[in-house]
Formats: C-alpha cells, sequence, structure tokens
C-alpha cells in the first residue's frame, strides 16, 4: 500500500512539474536606467553596485568639438557636486567641467587617454569619464532634472546659444540649418568665454589652462 502511495505521489509531482513548465512564462519589463543632469552639462546614472557613472552631454561635446585631451582627478580624491572636477581641452582651450555629483573618485575612464575622442562619439556610453562613489546621494539628485525636465532645459539651452550668436549666423549653421559643431574651433576669445560662463557655468580665459 505504501508502494502505491509513493507512486501516486510522485506521479502527481511529475504532473504538477510539467504543468507548470507549460504555463507561460511573464515577461521581464527592462530596467529603465535613469539619466540626471546637471545645469553645467554633465551626466549621472547609478549603477548596480552604488557608485554613480558621471559623462558630458551631447551638447556639450558639440560645443568643444573634437576633445584632444581629458584630464580627470586622481583616484580617491574627493569631488563636490557643482564643483569643476574635469578638464577637456580641444586645441588651446581647456573646458572646465563641474561634477554633477559628490563624492569620492572610485575608478577613471582609462579608455580616454589613448582615445579622447570617444566623448564626441559616445558621451552617454564608452566615453564616460568617472566613476564616484557618492555621498547622501537622493539629496543630491534633488539638484538635478531628468526626463522631461531635461529636454525642456536643454531646448532652452538651444535658444539661448541661438540668441548668443544672432549676430553671427555663420557661426550658428550650417547646410540644411543645422547647428554647426566646434564652436570652440570658430569662435573669438570673447564669444568662447561667453559660451563657457554660461553653458558650463565657469569664467575662464581662451588661454590653456595649466
Amino acid at each position: 500500500m505504501s508502494a502505491i502511495l509513493a507512486l501516486l505521489t510522485a506521479a502527481i509531482l511529475i504532473v504538477v512539474g510539467w504543468l507548470r513548465s507549460r504555463r507561460p512564462r511573464k515577461e521581464v519589463s527592462p530596467v529603465i536606467v535613469r539619466r540626471y543632469h546637471h545645469r553645467g552639462h554633465a551626466w549621472a546614472r547609478a549603477s548596480e553596485d552604488g557608485d554613480v557613472i558621471v559623462g558630458i552631454d551631447d551638447f556639450a561635446q558639440s560645443l568643444i568639438g573634437s576633445v584632444d585631451e581629458v584630464r580627470l582627478p586622481r583616484l580617491l580624491k574627493r569631488v563636490q557636486q557643482g564643483g569643476v572636477a574635469y578638464h577637456l581641452r580641444h586645441g588651446q582651450r581647456v573646458v572646465p567641467i563641474m561634477s554633477p555629483i559628490g563624492g569620492w573618485i572610485v575608478a577613471k575612464n582609462e579608455m580616454l587617454a589613448s582615445n579622447p575622442s570617444l566623448v564626441n562619439t559616445s558621451p552617454y556610453g564608452d566615453g564616460w569619464l568617472v566613476r564616484i562613489k557618492p555621498v547622501k546621494l537622493q539629496l543630491q539628485v534633488n539638484n538635478l532634472s531628468s526626463g522631461k525636465a531635461t529636454q525642456q532645459w536643454l531646448d532652452a539651452a538651444r535658444a539661448r546659444l541661438h540668441q548668443v550668436f544672432a549676430g553671427t549666423p555663420a557661426l550658428m549653421y550650417q547646410d540644411g540649418g543645422e547647428m554647426i559643431r566646434d564652436l570652440s574651433g570658430k569662435c573669438s576669445d570673447p564669444e568662447w568665454n561667453v559660451i563657457v560662463n554660461e553653458f558650463f557655468l565657469n569664467a575662464t580665459t581662451s588661454a590653456e589652462q595649466r
């Protein structure tokens, strides 16, 4: 009798397992990784391990033009949110970039040493700058924008750029009405200082900073 019960129990378990395997699987929704933006045109994205990956946005790299050198802080240095932490060089012009997040530098994008143009070709991907171990991340995120608010802000930045160069349309547009890239290589020193002050939130001279 016990042998029959054991066989019956095993048969039931097999049937239940088979029925479960036939049940349609629920589709797993992709995880949406939110990117936050700082008004100095740097972005921040949280990683799975709690660090934050930082880079510059497409608007910034288009203003700078081809990046010839990326200067990053040393490992374990503490950077402040809204403080200048990185420098990008195009020709003789060096652009100071603010950090969107404060914390300790735990990794640098070593690929940029030999291929700084990744900042131009993949500003949100392989052209990232550093990884930061943040301090009180949620409080800092409140100072950044994302989603629709970011898009509205970028649209306003483009409109402001047009306004700045309204008197010199040759600098603004190429054939087809697209904004010309590499403004840093085409501006006068006073014009470039306006761009750095207004869009990168830093007052600087046009000469290379050492």
